[in-house]
């Protein structure tokens, strides 16, 4: 399957919020803890999925992400536990028009 990210998209876009720890812990990586799961600043639930590929300039390989993983410091990958199936702005325009 064509990875739907490309080097263009700023990795920052990519990386969780503020995760916390919300499992226990199964490894390290580079002298920090690996959580089996995590939550983001919304609440979101993400499971680990391994080590982030990067890049010979030391970025993460974006194009490497599957849908509904994120990147995790100090270079982790989670993917998310229930995805929802559509974003917000597509539940929006799918909402019908208010009268004024």
């Amino acid at each position: 399957m064509k990875n739907h990210f490309s080097q263009e998209h700023p990795v920052e876009y990519l990386i969780l919020t503020d995760p916390r720890a919300d499992g226990p812990v199964i490894g390290t990586y580079d002298g920090h803890p690996i959580a089996a799961a995590v939550r983001d600043c919304f609440g979101r639930r993400f499971t680990y999925a391994g080590v982030a590929t990067r890049l010979s300039s030391g970025r993460y390989d974006v194009t490497a992400l599957a849908p509904g993983e994120w990147f995790v410091q100090p270079g982790l990958v989670y993917r998310i536990e229930a995805p929802e199936p559509e974003g917000l702005f597509q539940r929006l325009r799918k909402l019908p028009p208010t009268r004024h």
